[in-house]
């Protein structure tokens, strides 16, 4: 826990656990230790002040998952006179000069009311605060819930699966007539979707949510259509990233020029494909002004300087979305496991014929539906586009269906060779032109993508059912950086056991097919060889040396249709998603699904958040420069523009690149 917590504004004392929504502000006291070197202009190069750093980082971390703020100030006192301040964000962290607040004693007591006080803000907000979201009031709170309760899908919830913490969020919605953004106000319910629990990076939280103006509407004509639950996305991405809503755009407009040019059975398909894929209904980037937001843009968006400083900046940014998700790894059954995978990987074909490649296929990107679509036996679908990129038919297309937002498509092609991904789910060629093995750019194909489909279904086997043999097997497989391991994994029948008939033949011929799109391709023969020992050898059974092959759609949905629909083989019944629990060889520090904890309930016996890597570098010094202190933050693979970082699903890796 933190030495000295500040309260937000209005927090009055009680008996009970303090609790990190409660806190405004953390003071780390040092003996000696100062964590700057101001000769250097950056970290002191030594483990305690690494140590010092990664626990103020913890601390500045806990403020802004459990606050939401877009930037936090935390403070670091040492040598008992001595203090700096430090103001972090999601791209890093800028940190004053240190100063005796003996005797400069103006410092710290300006500091704290300007803290507590901040110009602008009409309600008791620290600064740093987002200032658009708010509490609803207790009458608000009813009301809303209410018109919870009335949605047809939802009359099924209880009072406690509505509760949760209740939030107006600001956001925008197209208007269906118009198809101009309107700023909307959204009610939050029921627990957070998805929490980001990383410092730097995108943060990206997401909520179930409701329009306020929706409700509106229904009170006043009860014909009128109930309200939409949408999952309301809040994140930072790099500002150099293209807006994730444009892929949405281009998927959903594809969609509905195939249906517009079918005609009877292949009408109704292409139907339920537009019905099934998740949708964009509105974006607002909250770093620029909009008509009816009384915002400041400024408190939205990040300013880095020094070295990669414009590739840093990221901007506040919240979708609406549909349909709302619900894990993967809660699978009432392996079938439905497998029906899930099925329909993400139409909804991948079908943005691929759009020309969208999603390049980050993976267990948090793949859902199956709260709700499920009437009609459909299975209800998975494919979403976050964050990582995403037109191919150069997309991009041409997107020009010319909505030229009102032209996009620079001979930039296409460099970006698909951008390694991205998730690292567990990450196709082997894309792994090995990682490790700064290949000896050339790799071009991000669907191939790419429909073995992180394999990679994925693997995962969830060894993690979420019976099947495995070996309790290490996961971390085996997945824990290591290099390619090797998945290599090695291909070339041998699954071990897994084979009860679950149609599973087992399913993964069996999904890995034969990843094997022969990882085969190395045709060596020439050396003629030397041949002088002295004549001929290679080569086999006459074509079965033992299949020709290299990349995974088309077509082969592998064929697969998913034939154990889902075509097998007579028998799918069990009741193999629902066990909970996966970490072996006792792992660190202590683990929720029991893999995920890292954070310190945000009550902390009675020490912090329970997990550890951060203070070991890198800062550039510039004094004076508000930004330093960037590399926690390990839970990042994708292709998020900054240095050291190549990738997300894993039981924590974070980092895998040190050259600078471009």
């Amino acid at each position: 826990m933190p030495d000295i917590t500040g309260s937000k504004p209005g927090q009055i004392s009680h008996s009970g656990d303090w609790v990190w929504a409660q806190a405004g502000t953390v003071i780390e006291l040092k003996y000696k230790i100062d964590i700057m070197d101001d000769k250097r202009r950056g970290i002191r190069d030594s483990q305690d002040a690494h140590n010092a750093l990664t626990q103020l980082a913890k601390g500045a971390r806990n403020l802004l998952m459990a606050s939401g703020s877009c930037f936090v100030y935390v403070v670091a006192v040492f040598a008992r006179t001595k203090a700096r301040i430090f103001r972090f964000d999601r791209s890093g962290f800028s940190v004053t000069e240190s100063f005796d607040f003996t005797t400069e004693k103006k410092h710290l007591p300006t500091f704290l009311w300007r803290l507590y006080n901040p110009q602008g803000y009409s309600t008791p907000l620290m600064r740093g605060a987002d200032d658009t979201i708010s509490l609803p009031t207790e009458p608000e709170q009813e009301r809303m819930r209410k018109a919870v309760s009335n949605i047809q899908a939802y009359k099924g919830w209880g009072a406690e699966d509505i509760d949760g913490e209740h939030l107006w969020i600001r956001a925008a919605r197209y208007n269906s007539h118009t198809g101009e953004l309107e700023i909307v106000r959204c009610f939050t319910f029921g627990n957070i979707l998805s929490r980001s629990d990383g410092l730097f990076g995108r943060a990206t939280r997401v909520f179930r949510v409701i329009l306020e103006e929706d409700v509106d509407a229904k009170e006043q004509d009860v014909n009128a259509e109930e309200p939409t639950v949408y999952a309301l996305k809040d994140a930072w991405p790099q500002e150099c990233r293209r807006p994730e809503a444009d892929f949405y755009r281009l998927i959903e407009e594809h969609c509905k020029r195939e249906v517009k040019e079918a005609s009877g059975e292949e009408r109704e398909q292409k139907q339920a494909i537009l019905d099934s894929v998740a949708k964009c209904h509105g974006s607002l980037d909250l770093s620029v002004e909009h008509d009816n937001s009384d915002h400041d843009p400024q408190l939205h968006q990040t300013n880095p300087t020094g070295e990669g400083g414009p590739n840093l900046a990221r901007h506040h940014m919240r979708l609406l979305l549909t349909p709302v998700g619900t894990p993967l790894k809660d699978f009432e059954s392996t079938k439905s496991l497998v029906g899930a995978l099925f329909c993400a990987m139409r909804h991948h074909q079908t943005a691929y014929n759009a020309g969208v490649t999603h390049r980050d296929v993976s267990e948090g990107n793949v859902l199956f539906r709260e709700v499920p679509l009437s009609g459909h036996e299975f209800n998975g679908f494919l979403l976050d586009w964050d990582y995403a990129e037109f191919t150069p038919a997309g991009a041409e297309r997107f020009n010319d269906w909505f030229p009102d937002n032209p996009l620079p498509a001979a930039d296409v092609d460099k970006s698909l060779k951008d390694i991205t991904g998730t690292f567990p789910f990450m196709a082997i060629e894309i792994i090995k032109n990682s490790d700064g093995v290949a000896r050339h750019p790799v071009l991000h194909g669907p191939h790419h993508d429909l073995e992180s489909f394999f990679w994925l279904l693997v995962w969830m086997v060894l993690r979420h059912t019976d099947l495995n043999k070996d309790p290490l097997a996961c971390s085996k497989l997945f824990d290591r950086l290099g390619h090797q391991m998945k290599r090695d994994y291909v070339l041998e029948p699954m071990p897994i056991d084979n009860t679950n008939r149609p599973l087992y033949a399913l993964l069996e011929r999904y890995r034969e097919a990843v094997k022969i799109q990882n085969l190395p391709p045709p060596s020439k023969p050396d003629n030397d060889a041949e002088e002295l020992f004549g001929p290679a050898p080569t086999s006459s059974n074509t079965a033992e040396a299949p020709i290299p092959g990349n995974l088309k759609y077509e082969d592998i949905l064929g697969i998913l249709k034939a154990v889902l629909v075509q097998s007579k083989l028998p799918w069990p019944e009741n193999d629902k998603a066990q909970e996966f629990l970490l072996p006792s060889t792992r660190k202590a520090g683990r929720k029991k699904d893999g995920s890292l904890r954070v310190s945000m309930m009550k902390n009675a016996t020490g912090d329970s958040s997990a550890s951060l890597s203070a070991g890198t570098t800062a550039v510039a010094g004094g004076s508000g420069s930004k330093k960037r202190a590399a926690a390990e933050a839970g990042v994708r693979l292709g998020e900054g523009s240095g050291s190549k970082k990738a997300k894993t699903a039981e924590g974070t890796v980092k895998s040190r690149g050259k600078k471009k």
